[in-house]
C-alpha cells in the first residue's frame, strides 16, 4: 500500500522536473558567472573589513591572521565533499549553488551580531564553508557544456569573481565611510540570500553529465586514480604555492593601505578596486590564448608577472608607483586559478570534473590556511612589507616547479600534458 501510494508521487515529482527545461548554456554561463560575481563580493568586502576588526577587537596581526587562516581551513576541509556532493548528486546542482549563496549571507549576518574573537573567527568557518559548495557544481557544468572553450569559459567564471572582489572593497570601503562593520555585516544577509533564491529559480533543472549513482567507494577510487596523474599532482602543488600568495596577500594588503599607510577606507576600495578591474580584462584574454597555445605556455610567465607585481608592492613608494604595482599585480592574480582549473579538467575524466574541482580548491586551501597565521607572524615580527617579499618568493618557487614538473606539450584542448 505504502509502496503503491509513493510510486505515483515519485512519478509525478519527475514528470514535473521533466517539463522545466534544463537552461541553455548561454544562460547558464550569465548565471554562473552572475553568481560568481556576487560570491566575491562577499569574500572581498571580508577582507576589507578586517582592519576594522582588528581595531575594533584590538587584536593583533597574528591573531587577525588567525581569523582569515580559519576560514580558509574549513573552506580546505569542506571542499572534498563539496566535490563528491556535486558529483553524486549531480541532478541537485541548483540547490547546492543556492544554498551555497544563502549560507555565505547568514554566516556575515553572525559575525555581524558578535562582539568578541571566538565566535567571529567561528563565523568565518561557516563562512569558508559556503564558498567552498560554489565552485565545483558551477565549474563542472561550464566545463562539460563548453568543452572545447575550457579555458575561455572557466577564466569568464574567474572574471564574474574579479567583478566581485572589484567591487567588494569599493562597496564595503565606501560603506565604512558611515557604517560600522558590525552594522554592514548585519544587512549582508539580504543580497546573498535574494541571489540564492534567484539562482535556484533560473537554474533549477540544471544537471551533470554524471548519472547520480556515485558512491562513497566509487568517489575515493576516483580520487585515488587522480593521485596517479602526475602532471595532475604537480599542477596541484603550483597552484597550492599560489594560494599561499593570495592568503598572504589578500589578508595583508588592506592592513597595509589602511594602517601602514594611512589611507582612508575609501582610498583603500579604490586600490583594490583598481587590481581587480585588471584581473576582469585579463582572465578572458588569459584564458582564450591558453586555449591557443597551451596553459604551461601562459602559465610560467603569468606567475612570473605575479611574483614581480607582488614584490614591487612592498618595494615602491606611496601614490601612483603603488598604484601600477597594485593593477599589474592584479592583472595576473585571479586569471591564474582559471589556468589552474582548465588545466586540471583537461586531464580528468568528466565523471570527476566536480571533484577535480573540489581537489585544486581544497588542495589550494590547504597550503593557503597556513599563509596568513605565517604572514602576520612576520608583519609583527619584520613589519607588513616583508609579507610581500615573502610571497613574492613563493610565486618565484611555483614558477620553478612548472618549469621542472610540466613539459611543453598540449592536449586536444590546449592544456599541457
Amino acid at each position: 500500500m505504502t509502496n503503491e501510494a509513493t510510486q505515483p508521487r515519485i512519478a509525478d515529482r519527475a514528470a514535473t522536473q521533466e517539463t522545466v527545461p534544463p537552461p541553455g548554456p548561454l544562460l547558464s554561463m550569465v548565471v554562473l558567472v552572475a553568481g560568481h560575481a556576487v560570491k566575491h563580493l562577499y569574500t572581498s568586502g571580508f577582507f576589507v573589513v578586517l582592519p576594522e576588526i582588528r581595531t575594533g577587537l584590538g587584536l593583533s596581526n597574528t591573531a587577525l591572521g588567525a581569523i582569515s587562516t580559519a576560514r580558509n581551513v574549513s573552506g580546505s576541509i569542506a571542499n572534498f565533499p563539496a566535490g563528491f556532493v556535486a558529483d553524486r548528486y549531480s541532478r541537485e546542482w541548483a540547490t547546492i549553488l543556492a544554498a551555497a549563496m544563502m549560507v555565505v549571507g547568514l554566516a556575515t549576518l553572525f559575525m555581524g551580531s558578535v562582539a568578541s574573537y571566538l565566535p567571529v573567527v567561528l563565523g568565518a568557518i561557516v563562512f569558508g564553508s559556503g564558498t567552498a559548495f560554489w565552485h565545483p557544481p558551477a565549474i563542472a557544468a561550464l566545463s562539460q557544456r563548453f568543452p572545447q572553450r575550457r579555458g575561455f569559459v572557466v577564466a569568464l567564471h574567474g572574471s564574474g569573481g574579479s567583478i566581485g572582489e572589484a567591487l567588494g572593497p569599493l562597496i564595503v570601503g565606501s560603506l565604512l565611510a558611515i557604517l560600522a562593520w558590525q552594522s554592514i555585516l548585519q544587512t549582508a544577509a539580504l543580497p546573498s540570500l535574494l541571489t540564492g533564491l534567484a539562482v535556484w529559480i533560473l537554474m533549477r533543472n540544471l544537471r551533470g553529465q554524471t548519472a547520480g549513482s556515485l558512491s562513497m567507494r566509487s568517489y575515493l577510487q576516483s580520487v585515488g586514480r587522480l593521485g596517479q596523474n602526475r602532471v595532475l599532482l604537480v599542477i596541484l602543488s603550483i597552484n597550492g604555492l599560489y594560494s599561499m600568495i593570495q592568503g598572504a596577500v589578500g589578508t595583508f594588503l588592506p592592513v597595509y593601505l589602511r594602517i601602514d599607510l594611512g589611507h582612508s577606507t575609501v582610498e583603500m576600495g579604490a586600490f583594490l578596486f583598481g587590481a581587480q578591474v585588471a584581473g576582469i580584462a585579463s582572465q578572458p584574454a588569459l584564458g582564450l590564448l591558453s586555449d591557443r597555445f597551451g596553459r604551461r605556455a601562459v602559465l610560467l610567465p603569468s606567475m612570473l608577472c605575479l611574483g614581480l607585481g607582488v614584490a614591487a608592492v612592498g618595494l615602491v613608494p606611496d601614490g601612483w608607483p603603488l598604484a601600477v604595482a597594485v593593477i599589474w599585480m592584479g592583472a595576473f592574480q585571479f586569471p591564474l586559478v582559471a589556468l589552474f582549473l582548465a588545466t586540471a579538467m583537461d586531464l580528468v575524466e568528466s565523471q570527476v570534473q566536480a571533484t577535480t574541482v573540489s581537489l585544486v580548491f581544497g588542495v589550494g586551501t590547504i597550503f593557503g590556511s597556513v599563509s596568513p597565521a605565517l604572514s602576520g607572524f612576520l608583519a609583527d615580527t619584520f613589519g607588513v612589507r616583508v609579507v610581500f617579499y615573502y610571497a613574492a618568493t613563493v610565486a618565484v618557487l611555483a614558477a620553478l616547479l612548472l618549469v621542472a614538473g610540466v613539459r611543453s606539450g598540449r592536449t586536444t584542448t590546449g592544456a599541457p600534458r
